[in-house]
């Protein structure tokens, strides 16, 4: 019998979500992109994820993980909840050169350490050359205690992406381990 576990990858518009997603899946990736209508985000991006990103990857003959993509607008944040039921951890990707998002950003994770009882990870992507935030700024910024796991990540990177899940898949089994 196969086991799928579920992982939510969240994060502020423009953060690199689908393309975390699209980096890594096995499968042609389920994307629920539309056209951006408000003019500060179609200056930045033409689409945006509307209700939710999909990925797959086999992780062996009897484990499957599927990655869901959360829309990043807060006018979207009823589909947190929805897509984080069941779900065994949450990666909140970070665009590491867009201050303007970490409000949201700050958000996002509030509200999933609200609603779900399980491990958040930061991932701070870094991607397009632009003047980026440290992981020790970023922590300063959202206010986050020195236990809350913040990683490097290139949402473009197979490598670097593997390297996130693997870091949030450690600490599920760290928290199961507790329990």
């Amino acid at each position: 019998m196969i086991k799928r576990y579920k992982i939510i990858v969240s994060g502020p518009f423009a953060a690199g979500k689908t393309t975390f997603i699209k980096t890594i899946t096995e499968i042609a990736p389920v994307t629920t992109e539309a056209k951006t209508t408000a003019s500060n985000e179609s200056s930045i991006k033409n689409a945006t994820t509307v209700a939710m990103d999909f990925g797959r990857i086999t992780v062996d003959r009897e484990n499957v993980l599927h990655i869901f993509g959360t829309p990043g607008q807060l006018r979207f944040n009823y589909m947190w909840g929805i897509l984080g039921k069941d779900a065994l951890g949450v990666i909140v990707i970070i665009d590491a050169s867009a201050k303007n998002t970490f409000e949201d950003a700050k958000d996002i994770i509030n509200s999933f350490r609200v609603k779900m009882d399980v491990p958040i990870l930061i991932a701070l992507n870094h991607f397009n050359g632009k003047e980026e935030i440290s992981k020790e700024e970023i922590r300063k910024v959202l206010n986050l205690p020195k236990w809350f796991p913040i990683v490097d990540c290139n949402a473009q990177s197979k490598e670097s992406v593997k390297n996130t899940l693997l870091a949030l898949l450690q600490l599920i089994l760290v928290k199961q381990n507790e329990a």
